[in-house]
């Protein structure tokens, strides 16, 4: 095996050594801040940014009826065994049923005195139940209670309803599977940089 020898002039290397440990300084402090530098042009303004809450859709306090669900008895009787109210939304599409949320609330109370809750709502107490079904155009309110809005004693209406609807914006990640051992693979999935 051959070695190879480097040779480097003698006063050269002495004289980048000296440059070296002169330019350090021994106290270890850093030098005097140099003067700020001009301010650049302006960047281009950048694209429109997502839609945010301005896209919301929602009702007015509603007035709902709801309705009897009866069944025949075998003895010829009519049982009630719930109660159902249909509402109608015209700007509830597929697209917002399959991208967006959709919500319905109640106000237990009045305008004045609001006690509101997100359906279903189920009281504990007197295990009163109602549950929303949405589907394009409208949707189905059910419970085991007649909770038809209602003019208390004091002209203020009770169990009134309101419906939100928010469309879709932006998909999240979809799941997809990625092979956990493929540093490659993994960097790609997450987008990660080099």
């Amino acid at each position: 095996m051959k070695r190879i020898f480097c040779s480097v002039n003698g006063p050269l290397l002495l004289l980048a050594i000296a440059m070296f440990m002169f330019s350090c300084s021994k106290d270890g402090s850093t030098g005097p801040k140099g003067d700020t530098g001009a301010t650049g042009p302006a960047g281009p303004t950048g694209p429109k940014g997502d839609a945010g809450t301005a896209n919301v859709i929602y009702s007015d306090w509603l007035t709902v009826a709801f309705k009897a669900d009866t069944i025949h008895t075998s003895g010829g009787g009519i049982d009630t065994i719930g109660y159902f109210a249909d509402i109608a939304i015209p700007k509830l599409d597929a697209a917002i049923i399959s991208s967006g949320e959709m919500k319905v609330y109640v106000n237990g109370k009045t305008a004045a005195s609001p006690l509101v809750s997100p359906l279903p709502y189920y009281d504990v107490y007197t295990n009163l139940n109602i549950h929303a079904t949405f589907s394009v155009g409208g949707v189905g309110l059910y419970s085991n209670g007649d909770v038809s809005t209602y003019v208390d004693n004091t002209g203020a209406k009770r169990w009134q309803y309101r419906y939100v609807l928010i469309p879709g914006g932006t998909a999240a990640r979809k799941a997809t599977t990625v092979d956990l051992g493929d540093y490659n693979a993994v960097k790609a999935w997450l987008g990660l940089k080099d």
